[in-house]
């Protein structure tokens, strides 16, 4: 049999250079700045955007929230928008969308025009994001009707908002 020696020797770890220890510090410091700031990006309140990038008046811009049964929300919006004009502003509360299979409904009527209207999106969630309504000129005179909510930004699978629309004035359709 074998006798096993014992090592008196205490082995010791070096310390941790210092550009080692700052590089931690600082990879650190960095991810908890990236988080901060999308905890912020993502608490921010919801907000629409419409914009006429077109040579037409928009007499009137109304936006709501139907179901299968009609209108869920109050209007989010109505307002008269001239050629070129933009409109921003906070949405007024938190939609409880749920369960409610919701389109976000959006009525215009161009100057000298018939009213027309879309129904863009599904939305069966909470939506407290952000709305952007383009009404875009072509140079061939088509205008398009561009749609875009979103919840933050990660993507709800819940809430898929992101269509165009070609609109046809002189037919006074919506084509898809």
């Amino acid at each position: 049999m074998k006798k096993i020696k014992k090592s008196n020797a205490i082995k010791h770890k070096e310390p941790m250079a210092m550009k080692t220890k700052a590089l931690w510090y600082s990879l650190g410091g960095i991810a908890l700045l990236v988080i901060v700031i999308l905890i912020i990006i993502e608490s921010a309140s919801g907000k629409i955007v419409v914009k006429n990038d077109t040579n037409l008046n928009l007499e009137y811009v109304k936006a709501y929230f139907v179901g299968v049964e009609g209108p869920i929300s109050d209007e989010i919006i109505n307002l008269e928008l001239n050629s070129g004009d933009d409109f921003s502003e906070k949405l007024a509360e938190e939609y409880k969308l749920l369960g409610m299979e919701a389109n976000l409904e959006i009525r215009f009527k161009f100057e000298n025009q018939d009213e027309l209207f879309v129904d863009a999106g599904y939305f069966n969630d909470t939506f407290d994001g952000k709305i952007n309504i383009d009404f875009t000129q072509d140079d061939d005179d088509s205008i398009k009707l561009k749609v875009k909510a979103k919840n933050g930004l990660l993507p709800s699978l819940l809430i898929q908002c992101n269509e165009v629309h070609k609109i046809n004035l002189e037919e006074g359709i919506v084509e898809e």
